[in-house]
């Protein structure tokens, strides 16, 4: 004889998971509950690294945003230049040090970027954004400068 209390289908399935947990037991902070690892975000894949690590990454991105600025404060004081070098020269010189500092600048926010999710994954942090990129745009820098030189002597 079959059970009147029970559902012609049979028994609803329990939606619980692995170790008893429903799926809407999560807390906000449970980035692992329900989603696969690949639909993180990157900052919610791993787990949480040493905040002493975390806090010298953030200066390092400091120091390169530091430096764009910087280069930013050159770029307005070489255009400001009257009258000392030719206006066409200091233009290319000041708009090579914009374009200098936005690419330090996206630079610095790779770099961060790209240790804090390796810290999170428990790998090596690797090594700095490419230094012959970086080391490049330096000497060109100072090529713009020896003819800022040369022009004005």
């Amino acid at each position: 004889m079959a059970d009147d209390r029970l559902p012609p289908d049979g028994p609803e399935p329990d939606d619980a998971g692995p170790g008893g947990a429903k799926q809407g037991d999560a807390k906000p902070g449970d980035a692992d509950v329900g989603e696969p690892s690949d639909a993180l975000p990157w900052w919610r894949k791993g787990e949480e690294p040493d905040y002493r690590a975390t806090m010298a990454n953030e200066r390092t991105l400091l120091a390169w945003t530091r430096t764009a600025l910087a280069l930013l404060a050159g770029a307005f004081a070489v255009i400001r230049l009257t009258g000392i070098t030719p206006h066409a020269l200091r233009l290319a010189l000041g708009g090579y040090l914009i374009a200098l500092s936005a690419g330090v600048t996206v630079a610095g926010y790779v770099q961060w970027r790209v240790r804090q999710a390796r810290m999170r994954q428990r790998q090596p942090l690797g090594g700095l954004v490419n230094p012959t990129v970086l080391t490049a745009a330096l000497l060109v820098l100072a090529g713009f400068v020896v003819a800022v030189i040369a022009f004005t002597s």
